[in-house]
């Protein structure tokens, strides 16, 4: 019976030990300086990206409070834990740039700029940014 009744005050510590083990949530955002939302440009188009929460860090290697930018073109934020693909639309940025120049053809664009971790494993919508652009054709001289 004595046994019973020390289980009890170790599953009372063990409650309140364990929230501090668990992984602490970072909060933070992505956006672009440049160009702005609704921003009708020429291309070539400039992009600089910051984050504000979280460090840069190439990737490849796991370091937890860290990440690298993908430029999404014309697709929606990816959910958290998932994978970002590599192929036209999904364009990484894995050795810590934070500018890049974009070829894009005249017309409107969805433009996402996604946070994720060493691995490429998206951080999620919390750590992205949409914008709209409206790319034009350059005027004749």
């Amino acid at each position: 019976m004595k046994t019973k009744n020390l289980y009890i005050p170790l599953f009372l510590a063990s409650l309140l030990l364990f929230p501090a083990c668990k992984k602490k949530e970072i909060t933070g955002k992505v956006w672009f300086s440049q160009p702005l939302d609704k921003s009708e440009v020429v291309s070539p188009v400039k992009f600089v990206m910051h984050v504000e929460g979280m460090a840069i860090h190439p990737a490849g290697e796991l370091k937890d409070g860290t990440g690298h930018f993908h430029i999404l073109v014309n697709k929606e934020a990816i959910k958290a834990g998932e994978v970002v693909i590599t192929d036209a639309e999904h364009i990484h940025y894995g050795k810590g740039q934070t500018e890049d120049t974009l070829d894009l053809k005249p017309g409107d664009y969805h433009i996402t700029l996604q946070f994720a971790d060493g691995a490429h494993v998206s951080y999620g919508p919390a750590w992205a940014q949409t914008i709209t652009l409206k790319v034009k054709t350059p005027a004749k001289k």
